[in-house]
């Protein structure tokens, strides 16, 4: 069987259909520091901000056809790692691998790990004032963390398809919470839609918050990796990708306007100028204002059982996307041990749970430190998806005989357009108020040693030329001979029992 043919078996042969494969898409943006970013966005632009979000949406509907196109190329588990590789060769590979999962796992990972608790227990006062006496909410994440890992390394899969029911319940409960908001009469005047009104003469106030606004779309191409999985990938991808971004932007603008028409952005700090929208207290005020108590108690179990399923999946996903890179040379091969008994990547798990544990306790919880953070991750997402359109754009150019079961529509448009979206967006990435040099150092830090240890490793250790592209059919080759080993390891082992 040539390549083409067991491209189009590969895509007939999959299991995962579209509801599993949207609620991924959707699980891990429905997360603590999304809800609170957005929150955070309204407060600082009111209808800025929601113009921040359309054009966030619009750049990532763009990006979003560029992972479709080469998810259908290269329907591999190594996804960005493989993409990159192909098409600009294995320093990008490793740089925008690392980047868009490792250094993303550093500070968008940390900030989960922190909010998951904080944002939850807010809603519950008596427990969330015993709890905050001693700063101790914030660890409520690392328990989760640690619990999740240790159920990882055991290969028990917590939640598993729970997920698609608790994405959909988070969901729900912020559309039902935010139209209830709108329907109610309004506690706060205000003079746009969403708070302040859009300034048009200023069009930097808006780029300055398009970062932000990206941090809610981000993450949905976390799909990719499950290609070999999905029964008709080349269409339920670029759907699911598509479709959970659109219930994204809804939801939050929703929220957003509810919000703002039943929480007055009130100081509560004036020596550091905070106001409420820029903290967790803004949720509780928000669900007691909509229904009392019962709502604080509601929004605070939901954001909890969120957080747990968003700890959930990283802990199931960043073990494995280094596990994978192990396997072509491209990390140390100590993260390759699997468990005797369990088959599991311990090593990688142990590294995915330390590095937002003691990130955490470094800053020890520290609110002050969250959306810088964010921002980072923004910045470092930025990067891998810079890398990713550049590679399909250049096997585009180089490969046009390659079988493409999707094809990014209107190219290279939406390559232009998201391409120059995320540039605007790295560059302009504080809003007012912020020192860039709070997010640019950190970040610009972590992409230096990350880019340093890629260049080491293909020159010293895999000794390979660091810009040479890697055939496609090299990595589907390998990626077909394992799946069908994996699928004859399994028919033996069902044979048995």
């Amino acid at each position: 069987m040539n390549l083409s043919s067991r491209l189009s078996a590969q895509l007939e042969r999959g299991k995962v259909g579209f509801p599993t494969t949207l609620a991924s898409s959707v699980g891990v943006i429905m997360a603590s520091p999304v809800i609170l970013t957005v929150t955070s966005g309204f407060g600082i632009g009111g209808d800025t901000f929601a113009l921040a979000m359309l054009i966030a949406f619009i750049m990532m509907q763009a990006q979003l056809t560029t992972f479709s196109e080469a998810a259908a190329i290269l329907p591999t588990t190594g996804s960005v790692y493989d993409y990159i590789s192909c098409g600009m060769g294995r320093f990008f590979a490793i740089t925008g691998t690392l980047s868009a999962y490792l250094i993303v796992h550093i500070f968008a990972g940390t900030t989960e790990t922190i909010l998951s608790g904080i944002m939850a227990l807010v809603n519950f006062e008596n427990l969330n004032t015993l709890m905050e006496s001693h700063n101790s909410s914030w660890m409520i994440g690392v328990g989760l963390v640690i619990i999740f890992g240790i159920l990882n390394a055991f290969g028990i899969e917590a939640f598993g398809k729970a997920e698609v029911v608790l994405t959909f319940c988070m969901w729900s409960t912020l559309m039902i919470f935010s139209i209830t908001g709108l329907l109610l009469p309004h506690a706060v005047p205000l003079e746009g839609w969403f708070g302040t009104t859009l300034d048009v003469g200023d069009p930097l106030a808006v780029f300055s918050l398009v970062g932000m606004a990206m941090f809610m779309f981000v993450g949905c191409e976390l799909v990719t990796p499950m290609a070999p999985e999905i029964k008709h990938s080349h269409r339920v991808i670029p759907r699911a990708m598509s479709l959970g971004l659109c219930g994204v932007a809804l939801c939050m603008a929703l929220y957003g306007a509810a919000l703002s028409h039943q929480v007055e952005n009130v100081v509560v700090d004036a020596a550091n100028n905070v106001h409420l929208l820029d903290t967790p207290m803004a949720i509780p005020a928000f669900a007691g204002q909509i229904m009392g108590n019962f709502g604080k108690y509601w929004l605070g179990v939901g954001l909890l059982l969120a957080g747990a399923a968003t700890i959930n999946t990283l802990m199931a996903a960043v073990p494995r996307i280094i596990y994978g890179m192990v396997l072509d040379g491209a990390m140390p091969r100590i993260f390759a041990y699997l468990h005797p008994r369990f088959k599991t990547p311990v090593v990688a798990i142990a590294a995915a749970v330390l590095i937002p544990c003691v990130h955490a306790f470094a800053i020890q919880g520290n609110l002050d430190r969250i959306m810088p953070m964010v921002l980072a991750a923004v910045c470092a997402w930025g990067v891998a998806y810079l890398l990713v359109t550049c590679s399909v754009v250049i096997l585009r150019i180089r490969r046009p005989d390659l079988p493409r079961a999707y094809k990014s529509p209107w190219f290279p448009l939406p390559q232009i357009v998201s391409s120059i979206g995320i540039v605007l967006a790295i560059f302009y990435i504080t809003p007012p108020g912020m020192n860039p040099r709070d997010v640019y150092i950190p970040f610009g830090i972590m992409i230096g040693l990350t880019s340093a240890y890629a260049l080491f490793w293909t020159l010293c250790v895999q000794k390979v030329n660091p810009f040479k592209p890697v055939p496609v059919e090299e990595v589907l080759e390998s990626a077909f001979n394992k799946a069908e080993a994996a699928e004859v390891e399994f028919d033996r082992l069902t044979s048995l029992t």
